[in-house]
């Protein structure tokens, strides 16, 4: 059965209209054929990033507030094409928080609750103060010196060589750089040359806070508009670049369809699974022209 409790329109509440099932973006049978779904991060980020910490440390990440991003790294694979195919059937919505795809006769719903679910992050409502707090005596010690020294900038990949390097020794200084890794090139992820953000490193002085905030629903903000912004002539595209934790979607379908999971690693090429320097091409071609007027990337 393609749809659960959870995830199936029919299980919804409401009455009268509310109950009809929205028009497809397209209709069935006339879906783009595109390549694939695109993402701002490698197919293997997650554990790339785990790999460079002690076994220890990989466990106090697991009982944290991105605990559900190990047990991730350790049972899915993500298929651009399985994503591309969910997207290029979606239903007319115009919910900021929600999609809805049609699959196998059913519909299924990807909204905040399903996101929440699905990865354990704190997805509730932001705080009145939006902007995370910072230093509030302008003469105090800026907390990023104590996490990178005197580096000024500091990447995502440099930060995980810096890991892997044991460049530092303080285990709780590790498990707060690679919190930060996780943030900006998993849940947050929007370019290629993803870096650190001050004002992320300044929030994590005390991590239990950085933990309580809502960061599900500021990773949910950036991919459903990332998705929403997509009319059918970008879906029509045969590849497309999506910003923030796209791997969600799929969570969200297998949780419906657990047999998905063999189906979707089976199909999945290796193209798609280990050609990291190609997709990046194929992504900065697609970043390049997100000013001009469409363009049909070549297939990666």
């Amino acid at each position: 059965m393609v749809a659960s409790k959870i995830f199936d329109l029919r299980d919804s509440s409401e009455t009268g209209d509310d109950l009809a099932i929205p028009d497809m973006m397209f209709m069935q049978g006339e879906e783009p054929l595109g390549v694939r779904v695109l993402t701002y991060q490698s197919s293997r980020a997650i554990n790339f990033i785990l790999n460079a910490l002690h076994e220890d440390e990989v466990e106090a990440i697991r009982a944290s507030a991105f605990g559900k991003l190990v047990e991730i790294a350790e049972k899915h694979a993500f298929s651009g094409r399985f994503t591309r195919y969910l997207l290029s059937r979606q239903l007319k919505v115009n919910k900021k928080h929600e999609v809805w795809f049609w699959f196998a006769g059913s519909p299924i719903r990807f909204s905040l609750r399903e996101f929440a679910i699905v990865t354990w992050l704190p997805c509730g409502k932001y705080p009145k103060k939006l902007k995370l707090k910072m230093k509030e005596n302008l003469n105090e010690k800026p907390y990023w010196s104590t996490l990178f020294v005197k580096v000024e900038v500091v990447s995502v990949k440099s930060a995980v060589k810096m890991l892997r390097k044991k460049m530092m020794q303080d285990t709780n200084i590790r498990i707060k750089i690679v919190c930060l890794v996780l943030l900006s090139s998993v849940l947050l992820s929007t370019n290629l040359n993803i870096k650190i953000m001050r004002e992320h490193a300044e929030a994590i002085e005390d991590i239990d806070e950085f933990f309580w905030f809502p960061w599900g629903r500021m990773a949910i903000d950036m991919l459903m508009s990332s998705i929403k912004e997509r009319d059918k002539i970008a879906l029509s595209q045969k590849s497309i670049a999506v910003k923030g934790f796209v791997l969600a979607i799929h969570l969200v379908v297998v949780e419906s369809v657990p047999s998905l999971t063999e189906v979707v690693v089976e199909h999945c090429s290796s193209s798609e699974s280990d050609s990291d320097v190609d997709a990046d091409e194929c992504r900065q071609k697609l970043e390049n022209n997100t000013h001009t007027q469409p363009q049909t990337c070549s297939p990666c």
